[in-house]
């Protein structure tokens, strides 16, 4: 036992004394290959032209444009219109606006709801906060139309119905947090987020809370982080902590919820940030976040059945075959079934030696319409997605709805019928 020991110890002494065995740990380094585990694979500024036209035949015509983006689903196809000339413009600074039953319904920034007709004549106003102390506080709403009767959200935490028959206030109702999400609408009952990233469901008749379901919530936040859909009972919606929820609305239990991730956390965005929830006819569920991926995920079970390295936070929009959006400057077309990237573009303004900010678009029988939030229309035709014409509108871009054939655009300044 003691030889071992002696041994032992004089081949310790001959390994500490001799330099020239000692490892060099910064060559060492130096000879090996540094490697990410999560390589950067952001694929927004990847040109891609794997297809030179888009070819469409189905499109859509609406009769009524009662929720934000369209209806309860988010779901915005191809529609049947040409935006060529301006048939009528009001000027009037609007917040939001809905088309339902022939009538253009707004609200502004000093909770004025004003309602015109298609021809944008005012029919009728009514203010609903009187009092000279709130003239000067930013207000944001949120605004609804279900069976005649406009609902309206703000971020004082307020909720209003107006019934559009008779012009009549049916009831309010005063919560302390602000509402920050779209009004969404399932049979006679309506659902929207607060700040805290909890989510509501009222009554349409009387504004009766049937139940809350709170989640988690951070400091930091942005109307971006609140998305909400309704599809076949199941009510989907994200918060600012990077989630997304399913309730079954039959039985008011959670189906599934997911957490986005995002493997670079050191540039891990301070603000979560996600586009509209859309939901297709079979059930497919899109959405994007500026955590880096975009999705495609099955509705009913929560199972992800493809993820790409894309960022878009505008609204998409949905074919049988493609989604299609922009992001900043780029317009993208995506294979809806396999997320395959089909046309990815940078945009180059050459009206003016600024970048271009796309906030929407429109996909025609002819034309690809691309807004810009300057006021800037660039037209893509379908049979040449390389080619681009500009057309000026106005100062600024904000939203849009659209009634048969026709689209209204909110400028920020005026109401244009196209």
């Amino acid at each position: 036992m003691k030889k071992i020991i002696i041994v032992f110890f004089i081949l310790l002494c001959s390994c500490s004394s001799n330099d020239t065995e000692k490892v060099d740990l910064q060559s060492f380094l130096n000879e090996g290959e540094i490697i990410n585990l999560f390589p950067k694979k952001n694929l927004n500024n990847n040109d891609k032209n794997v297809i030179n036209n888009l070819s469409i035949n189905e499109f859509s015509t609406y009769n009524d444009w009662s929720q934000s983006n369209q209806n309860s689903r988010n779901l915005f196809s191809p529609i049947k219109t040409l935006i060529d000339k301006n048939k009528k413009t009001l000027s009037k600074k609007i917040q939001k606006f809905l088309n339902f039953k022939n009538q253009i319904v707004t609200i502004d920034s000093k909770s004025v709801i004003t309602i015109y007709d298609l021809n944008l004549k005012k029919n009728f106003s009514y203010k609903l906060y009187k009092r000279k102390i709130l003239s000067n506080y930013n207000l944001s709403f949120s605004i609804g139309i279900h069976k005649d009767k406009l609902f309206i959200s703000d971020n004082l935490g307020n909720i209003h119905c107006l019934d559009l028959k008779n012009f009549e206030l049916k009831w309010k109702k005063s919560y302390s947090v602000p509402f920050v999400s779209d009004i969404k609408f399932y049979k006679n009952n309506f659902f929207l987020i607060n700040s805290n990233s909890k989510i509501y469901s009222f009554d349409t008749t009387e504004g009766k809370l049937n139940w809350s379901f709170e989640t988690a919530s951070k400091d930091f936040k942005d109307r971006h982080s609140y998305q909400i859909a309704i599809s076949d009972n199941k009510l989907i919606f994200t918060n600012d902590s990077a989630e997304i929820f399913c309730l079954d609305l039959q039985t008011n239990q959670i189906k599934w919820s997911l957490t986005f991730q995002n493997n670079e956390y050191e540039n891990l965005p301070k603000i979560f940030k996600s586009s509209p929830i859309t939901i297709d006819n079979d059930g497919n569920l899109f959405i994007s976040t500026n955590y880096g991926n975009a999705y495609r995920i099955e509705a009913n079970s929560g199972k992800i059945i493809w993820s790409i390295p894309l960022i878009w936070l505008n609204r998409h929009l949905i074919s049988s075959k493609y989604l299609i959006t922009t992001h900043i400057d780029r317009f993208i077309i995506l294979n809806k079934q396999n997320g395959k990237i089909l046309f990815n573009k940078k945009i180059k303004n050459t009206q003016k030696d600024k970048n271009l900010n796309f906030k929407d678009l429109i996909v025609s029988i002819d034309n690809i319409y691309l807004f810009d939030e300057s006021g800037f229309i660039v037209i893509l035709p379908n049979k040449n997605l390389n080619k681009s014409s500009f057309v000026k509108i106005s100062n600024s871009y904000e939203d849009l709805i659209t009634f048969k054939k026709h689209v209204y655009i909110n400028t920020n300044y005026s109401i244009n019928k196209f």
